[in-house]
């Protein structure tokens, strides 16, 4: 059940995330390529959360 908890970490820490790249959106002179750059981390997470709770060895300690 170690995976369980991996999974919940990772979908809370790419959930902050969202709300922090909205909050700074107003702050970042460049916007794109923050919310590309966020997006793309949080897609991971997410990504690695769902392999994760699915049991593949998708992750970084495949």
């Amino acid at each position: 059940m170690r995976r369980l908890p991996q999974a919940l970490c990772l979908l809370g820490l790419a959930l902050a995330l969202t709300g922090v790249a909205f909050k700074l959106n107003h702050l970042a002179g460049a916007h794109i390529t923050t919310n590309v750059g966020l997006a793309t981390l949080i897609a991971g997470m997410l990504w690695w959360a769902a392999a994760l709770l699915w049991g593949r060895s998708d992750g970084p300690e495949s």
